[in-house]
């Protein structure tokens, strides 16, 4: 297979053959024969390359987007007007990996990807899978919002079954959202993401701590371009 700069150097020959206009058919024939395989080699490794990126950017055992792929994303979201975050992570989850074994905790979070994913496309929003059992979401804020945590909370919820096994896990849901005061400059997209899953990941950590108690309005905090509330958050025991 010839490298980069041969086939480069290929190419070149071949479009100053095509743009002679004194080339000779035989010479344009010559020309096309060079040219052909070259592309279509080319194209072979752009496919190559394409499918290794998309497997790169997709957790393979949930299904979701990795940390990186969610992230370009969810810059997209906050930028386009008044957003949501949601972290949660899934409670109970690690005694289930330590008795049963990583094949078993592995069909958990297959089981948690999936039905993140199916709530995700009925709710507008976008989920990946940050790492561990730790997950993301990112979706346009609406007044609806806490009715839209709790479906995914009773989703993520319900007991996996899986080999004879009905395995039990809960989940803490922490919630911040954006809300617009005007444009900003495109550069603070990026703060206002971290900020805002700052906050999330704090409201996370409030839901632990509640137990059973449910559901918490949080303050204000502000921000140089927007404001950043904590909302709600969930638990359910495992």
């Amino acid at each position: 297979m010839p490298s980069a700069i041969e086939t480069g150097a290929l190419l070149d020959r071949a479009r100053t053959d095509l743009a002679r206009p004194d080339a000779s058919p035989h010479e344009l024939r010559s020309a096309l024969a060079q040219v052909v395989p070259a592309v279509e080699m080319l194209l072979a490794e752009v496919s190559t390359l394409s499918g290794q990126l998309a497997q790169a950017r997709t957790c393979p055992v949930t299904g979701l987007p990795t940390r990186a792929a969610w992230t370009a994303r969810a810059r997209e979201i906050v930028a386009a007007g008044p957003a949501a975050a949601l972290l949660f992570d899934l409670d109970g989850f690690k005694p289930v990996n330590d008795r049963f074994g990583h094949d078993v905790g592995d069909a958990v979070l297959a089981a948690v990807g999936s039905r993140l994913a199916e709530w995700a496309a009925a709710e507008g929003a976008e989920a990946g899978r940050l790492g561990g059992d730790e997950f993301a979401v990112i979706l346009p804020d609406t007044p609806d919002l806490p009715a839209r945590v709790t479906r995914l909370h009773a989703a993520l919820t319900r007991p996996v079954r899986h080999e004879g096994l009905r395995l039990e896990v809960g989940a803490s849901i922490g919630t911040a959202r954006t809300v617009d005061t005007g444009p900003g400059p495109a550069g603070t997209h990026s703060t206002l993401l971290s900020a805002l899953l700052k906050n999330a990941d704090t409201a996370m950590y409030r839901a632990k701590g509640r137990g059973r108690r449910g559901r918490r309005l949080a303050r204000l905090l502000p921000l140089p371009t927007r404001r950043l509330a904590d909302v709600l958050t969930f638990r359910k025991a495992a």
